[in-house]
């Protein structure tokens, strides 16, 4: 079959990290504002089904000067019939694309109720993968909420791939090939194991802790993450190394509120040398509460707000 061109869209930031990911996947791929590009045998089902990161896919049918903008759509009609197309000119330049996704990739389907601004699983995983995580080292969330960082991790470390158990907008298209599919899926399916290192998880709120096993559960990871009730301030993390993953509390709440949690996570990161710690952090200044200075930093979108994904070696 010849290669498939597609755009994939994702967090702003996290265009980096998303090539990389789409590249791991054996599909040729470059970041560009607002995601990646990629060219590949089966790009479409590959990105829909293995992409973490990735929010939509989009075939690619025409890309080139905009003077063969007509020429490109009616070539595209032809093809695709009734199907809605995405028209995009720039720069004397223009495409023709399809949505492959259908769905926002972002919508695992396991997310029980949806809280004042989640934290998109996408961006969950974009900041995982930011980190290097891939299972290998153990791995905590002392502020857990919901449970979408640590079932992103879980869904990491086992290799179960985001889109194995949905269906696309691509699989109805009239040329779909679904033995290639089908032969997609099974590759990467082949790909899962068991979680090699612990992976734990916990809040000191119980029915936030609750929620976060009911969202595990319905995500079937439940089974290899340890969540707990406790507070940041009074984990004894085990002796070793591994990856804090935290997205601490900002916005509406009060001050104080705030500035504590921040300050109980400072504590923490005192007591895990060797430990590798990923925060998620508004443009606040909040991060200076936390007592320790960045090793590497990445600016990307949460919610609509400007954060930096804060990487601390400790």
């Amino acid at each position: 079959m010849p290669p498939e061109r597609i755009f994939a869209a994702c967090a702003p930031g996290l265009e980096p990290v998303l090539a990389r990911e789409l590249s791991a996947l054996g599909l040729d791929a470059r970041a560009v504002p607002g995601g990646a590009e990629a060219e590949g045998a089966d790009a479409v089902a590959i990105a829909c089904i293995g992409s973490r990161t990735a929010d939509a896919v989009a075939l690619r049918l025409f890309d080139g000067p905009e003077r063969g903008l007509e020429a490109g759509l009616a070539a595209a009609r032809r093809r695709t019939g009734s199907a809605p197309l995405a028209v995009r000119r720039q720069g004397g330049r223009a495409t023709v694309s399809l949505d492959a996704a259908g769905a926002p990739l972002y919508k695992r389907g396991w997310r029980a109720r949806i809280g004042a601004a989640p934290l998109r699983e996408s961006l969950a995983a974009g900041m995982l993968l930011f980190a290097g995580y891939d299972g290998a080292r153990p791995f905590l969330d002392p502020m857990c909420g919901s449970g979408t960082l640590a079932i992103e991790a879980a869904a990491i470390a086992a290799r179960h791939a985001p889109g194995a158990q949905r269906r696309f907008a691509f699989e109805s298209w009239p040329w779909h090939d679904a033995a290639a599919t089908a032969a997609v899926r099974s590759r990467l399916a082949a790909r899962e194991r068991l979680p090699p290192e612990p992976i734990d998880a916990s809040d000191r709120n119980a029915g936030a802790v609750r929620m976060a096993v009911k969202n595990a559960t319905a995500a079937g990871v439940a089974r290899f993450i340890r969540f707990t009730r406790e507070d940041a301030s009074t984990l004894r993390p085990a002796p070793g190394s591994g990856l804090l993953a935290a997205n601490p509390p900002f916005g509406l709440r009060l001050a104080s509120e705030v500035a504590a949690s921040w300050e109980a996570l400072g504590t923490l990161l005192d007591r895990l040398p060797g430990w590798t710690c990923l925060v998620l952090a508004p443009d606040r200044g909040l991060e200076r509460r936390l007592g320790h200075a960045p090793a590497r930093e990445l600016r990307v979108r949460h919610g609509g707000l400007a954060c930096r994904l804060l990487l601390f070696e400790v």
